[in-house]
């Protein structure tokens, strides 16, 4: 049983297996489609269907006989009128329902598991390939329809034939998006087979190009950013050569930017993938006038315009900051066949109205199909990158900005030219982009386990893969970074180029405040529940600053615009009822509409016959936009505004009320610009000549301002040849640096205009949309200290009714942090973050959010742990937006801090004399937990850090007299502790001088000694030593030596002094002793001291003393010792 479309009407197929030829073995397939049919219509039959279950009046269908549709024609009159899908498809058995089930991985499906054959040999299962939702089909069908039916598309018997823009490619229908295996039928398409649940190169991918008209919004339930996720690096690596295997050759990948608009950074996954090509949507009003849109006054009356943005259109940057999307493509709308299948007698052909950068994607796989062609029939060799490069190489500007357009709209003919050496088309491209790039994708590849999805290899070569928009990095203000573009030229002669960077500026801005009028009817069209818009002329949307101006009523549009920007705003509070008992369950819009009205009758009131929609924005939030570039050469008449107030009030929950709606303020807002000099790029060259067949090459240096704010920034360097030019995009980031920790560390907010800036955001939410729709901005912070384990943060603004979520992203780009967590629902549920409203079948497809505050109505804050250095990111989004203004300010203030169960400070233990030599060293004790630093000052000097190990000569080359020394601790907790010191360096010895004796003297007997020191500052104690032959003598200048306790001969005296710094001065004397003409009679005692001392006592006192008296004196000594 199978659904289809958007009736969800069961489909049931009676089947029979034969084995038409070996018995046993299952070859062919009869389905009895006539009875399914039968069934399939029952409820529009007046009598029940008689089923007949007859296989013999079907077709057998035998795999690879061509005739593999399940399709009937009822009333056989050529013309199909249902289907229940393809015979042949190989199904991944997920659920192990014949085989072993796969593994799912719970945030990229099945990366594993058995493709089953198309049919079971033995007859119990085949694979179908069946589109119930029409999608697929539409996407194939923009591709390779080739253009046989006919049409009448807008009922007025003219017919069409709907012709793909590749109708000779082949598609290979994948069918992945239901489990979200992506990546299984990726690695499938690109050549590899599953063994032992690992991926292996077989040798050759299976398709050249992989579309993707999918991607995932809600990409905080990923846990990563576009760009980093597992799924965006797959994609980037699938289109680099020997990524995979090293035979592995590159399939290139081309994916839609995602229906997220109008705001800046709504790119999801996998469109952000850098390496991939991502393609955004522009206009071609063909719709006006069928179906719903007839007769309808809001969409006018003529489909002449073409090529303009869509609203929707996602639009770049991604965390990565790189210049996306790289094309665009028609995605606002376009007819395609669709499934045969009549779901009503009243069906009026087997086509639809389809649209969306889910046709723009496909349009540009079918190019690059074109282009490939067109190399392969000229024997050149090419990769994705080469692809890539020339279909942007020779897009077409349509006068936005990088982040909106890439390079421009695809441009197929040129491709081709390119190759055919026609009309002067030249490429150009650069070396840096992919290094930059890889660069960052880098730590994210090393962070992911290749083995979780079942590759042994998943890493970026190191081959330079030359690219034409050019990435600068990501780098810090006053920095530079260069690359070297090649202009590649194929003609048979010389071209002369060009060469010069630009960038859109602001001309004006100008703005007119009114209140919508609903359900005011067209004067041409009084039919019920048909409205037109309120309609101002573009002229009175104009700030009249001269006299002149205010009667000048022709010329609203400076001449020298290049895009012109209008936006529709309304205060929060006219958009939403806040009085309803529900949250988001009373909203009234108005869309916005541009139109060049062509007034045939000179009437005032214009009527929808005279008008041509030119472009329109419409989203359910405070702020539409619409662009026009080059307005003035596209508008030949009078440029007049429409705002169309949608009659009824709808809910978030239920959809439309069916109540009216009644009239808001409003204010438009038209700012034009016009292309300038970009100053931040210079080039070593601005004229090339290329001679033919060759290429030449000129450098380019982005100059980073040393006051540039912290951000991305954009703009384009333009090769302009005679009849072709190449706008080459280019983009960076400017990193925050930190100030010292514990400091805060601040991003101002700054007034801004409508087109991508930094230090403000935008409107552009949509509660009918998906969740990533809004204005999204990046910032970047370097975390060089390693200590650094957390950061908090504020991020304020002015309008209370502004909401915004913040996301903190790691260098690998995790988020690990937001202020809308998603708690519960986020772990059972899925739930990207804590204010989201979910989808609702009804209105909105997940693009509601609540207005959570956790700190004030204009401010929040949240805290993030740091558990790494590098580059660590912020992303803000609007997710609701006060409407007051087209932009606002929004301030960021962080600090980084380290925060640990550490509260004693660190303590210093050293002790340093108050005088010291210059052979002194010290080594400090730290006492501590956490230590970060250990430093210190000597006097005026520069800091100089303690080695924990060494003692340090702090005093080696210091200049004699008083110096300081101040040793400081931190630790990562933030800790200071301070110790000074004063201290006298001296370097001079003390100095001896012998008062009594000269050197080489003779003496006998008793001896005085006498000593000089010429020195202020002597050690506190053993200041002098005086050193005999026998004896030593402490901290006495003046004293008494008797000579006769020493044998006759040459002795030295040695004295030494010491001073408080550690400096030793000696003196030594050399004395002759000669006392042969002595009385020895104390030969016996010599080398008793205490008897020498007692005689020199007795001869203080009185040497008249009898010789019987000294001897008993000295005997009676003698015997108590």
């Amino acid at each position: 049983s199978v659904m289809q479309g958007q009736s969800f009407l069961l489909q049931l197929v009676p089947v029979l297996v034969v084995d038409s030829i070996t018995p046993g073995l299952y070859d062919t397939i009869i389905a009895d489609i006539s009875d399914s049919w039968m069934d399939f219509t029952r409820f529009d039959r007046l009598t029940p269907p008689t089923y007949d279950f007859d296989f013999t009046d079907e077709t057998p269908i035998i795999l690879g006989n061509g005739k593999e549709y399940l399709v009937y024609d009822s009333n056989h009159d050529g013309n199909l009128d249902y289907s229940a899908g393809i015979v042949g498809a190989h199904v991944l058995d997920v659920y192990g329902i014949i085989t072993n089930s796969s593994l799912i991985n719970s945030r990229i499906g099945a990366v594993n598991g058995t493709l089953l054959p198309p049919l079971d040999p033995k007859g119990n299962f085949f694979g179908i390939m069946y589109d119930f939702g029409g999608h697929g089909t539409g996407t194939a069908a923009s591709i390779v329809s080739t253009g046989k039916e006919a049409y009448d598309i807008y009922g007025n018997s003219t017919k069409y034939h709907i012709r793909g823009i590749a109708p000779e490619a082949k598609i290979v229908p994948i069918k992945a998006l239901w489990l979200g295996d992506a990546i299984y039928g990726w690695l499938w398409s690109a050549g590899f087979d599953q063994e032992k649940n690992s991926w292996k190169f077989a040798g050759k991918p299976r398709v050249d190009i992989l579309s993707n008209s999918w991607g995932i919004s809600s990409f905080p339930t990923l846990q990563s950013v576009p760009g980093l996720d597992m799924q965006s690096l797959l994609l980037s690596a699938l289109n680099v050569p020997g990524s995979l295997d090293k035979n592995y050759p590159g399939v290139l990948a081309v994916s839609s930017a995602g229906n997220a608009g109008p705001g800046y950074g709504t790119l999801g996954t996998p469109d952000a993938a850098p390496f991939g090509l991502t393609v955004g949507a522009v206009t071609d009003n063909v719709y006006v006038g069928y179906g719903p849109f007839k007769n309808q006054p809001r969409f006018g009356n003529t489909t002449s315009h073409y090529g303009e943005v869509s609203g929707f259109s996602s639009k770049g940057p991604s965390l990565i900051g790189d210049p996306k999307p790289d094309l665009m493509a028609v995605g606002e709308y376009s007819f395609t066949p669709t499934s045969v299948t009549k779901f009503s007698k009243n069906t009026n052909g087997s086509f639809a109205l389809f649209g969306g950068t889910s046709l723009a994607a496909p349009l540009v796989a079918g190019s690059a199909a074109i282009l490939m062609q067109g190399l392969k029939d000229k024997d050149i060799p090419y990769d994705p990158f080469m692809i890539k490069n020339i279909l942007m190489s020779t897009a077409t500007d349509i006068g936005n900005d990088p982040f909106t357009q890439g390079s421009g709209l695809v441009n197929v003919t040129n491709a081709i030219n390119y190759v055919t050496g026609n009309d002067d088309v030249f490429i150009v491209y650069n070396n840096a982009t992919y290094s930059n790039i890889k660069k960052i994708l880098d730590l994210s590849l090393k962070s992911m386990n290749s083995s979780s999805v079942g590759l042994q290899k998943l890493q970026l070569v190191n081959n330079t893969f030359q690219q034409t928009s050019w990435f600068g990095g990501q780098l810090f203000p006053g920095d530079r970074t260069s690359a070297s573009f090649t202009i590649v030229n194929p003609t048979d002669h010389t071209l002369d180029v060009e060469i010069f960077p630009q960038k859109l500026g602001l001309i004006n801005v100008s703005q007119f405040n009114s209140t919508t009028e609903p359900r005011l009817k067209d004067p041409l069209i009084n039919k019920s529940g048909v409205y037109r818009p309120n309609y101002i002329p573009l002229v009175e949307i104009k700030n009249h600053t001269r006299l002149i101006s205010f009667f000048d009523k022709t010329k609203p549009i400076p001449d020298d615009t290049s895009l012109m920007v209008l936006d529709l705003s309304f205060p929060f509070s006219q958009f939403m009822n806040s009085s309803t008992k529900t949250y988001a369950d009373d909203m009234k819009i108005s869309s916005l509409y541009l139109y060049d009205w062509n007034n045939k009758n000179n009437d005032t009131k214009p009527a929808y016959q005279d008008l041509t929609l030119i472009n329109r924005g419409g989203s359910w939030g405070t702020v539409q936009e619409l662009r026009v570039s080059d307005p003035n050469s596209k508008i030949k008449h009078t440029p007049l505004v429409g705002v169309y107030p949608v009659p009824t009030r709808y809910s978030y929950w239920k959809g439309d009320t069916k109540q009216n709606s009644t009239s808001s303020d409003f204010t438009i807002t038209a700012s034009y610009y016009k292309k300038t000099t970009w100053n931040d790029v210079w080039l070593d060259s601005n004229i090339m000549q290329i001679k033919p067949h060759s290429s030449s090459v000129v450098v380019a240096t982005l100059l980073i301002p040393p006051d540039q704010s912290p951000g991305l920034y954009q703009g384009f360097i333009i090769f302009k040849g005679k009849s072709h030019s190449v706008n080459v995009p280019v983009s960076y980031a400017v990193i925050k640096k930190l100030q010292p920790k514990d400091l805060p560390t601040v991003i101002e907010g700054s007034q801004g205009d409508t087109l991508f800036g930094n230090g403000y955001v935008g409107g552009g939410f949509d509660m009918s949309n998906r969740y990533n729709a809004g204005d999204w901005r990046e910032y970047y912070f370097d975390i060089e200290d390693k200590t650094v384990n957390s950061v908090a943060m504020n991020i304020s603004w002015e309008d209370p009714d502004t909401n915004l979520s913040v996301f903190v992203v790691d260098p690998v780009g995790k988020i690990i942090q937001t202020n809308m967590p998603p708690g519960v629902l986020g772990q059972f549920q899925g739930w990207p973050t804590g204010d989201w409203l979910g989808s609702s079948p009804a209105f909105s497809e997940g693009g509601g959010f609540y207005p959570i505050k956790n700190k004030d109505a204009t401010s929040t804050v949240l805290y993030a742990p740091i558990n790494q250095t590098g580059a660590y990111s912020v992303l803000i989004h609007t997710t609701l937006f006060g409407g007051r203004s087209v932009a606002e300010p929004v301030t960021i203030t962080t600090k980084f801090s380290t925060i640990l169960p550490n509260e004693a400070a660190p303590q210093i233990k050293l002790g340093i004399p108050p005088f010291v030599n210059s052979t002194y060293k010290f080594l400090p004790q730290i006492i501590g937990n956490n230590i970060e630093s250990e430093t210190y000052y000597l006097d005026s000097e520069a800091p100089k850090t303690i080695n924990d190990t060494t003692p340090v000569e702090i005093s080696k080359n210091l200049s004699p007299g008083e110096h300081k020394l101040r040793i400081v601790i931190t630790d990562s907790v933030g800790h200071i502790v301070s110790n000074e010191f004063t201290f006298v360096v001296d370097n001079t010895l003390p100095k001896i001088t012998s008062k009594s004796l000269t050197n080489g003297s003779s003496v006998s007997g008793i001896i005085n000694m006498d000593f000089d020191i010429n020195e202020l500052n002597l050690a506190q104690n053993n200041w002098l030593t005086v050193k005999l032959a026998n004896q030593t003598f402490y901290d006495n200048k003046e004293f008494q030596f008797d000579t006769r306790l020493l044998d006759n001969g040459q002795y030295t005296v040695d004295a030494i002094a010491k001073d408080r710094a550690g400096n030793v001065g000696e003196e030594k004397i050399t004395i002759s002793v000669d006392n042969s003409g002595s009385n020895v009679i104390f030969g016996q005692n010599k080398g008793n001291q205490n008897f020498v001392i007692l005689i020199e006592i007795l001869i203080g006192l009185g040497i008249a003393s009898s010789i019987s008296f000294i001897t008993f004196k000295k005997f009676k000594i003698s015997k108590r010792s």
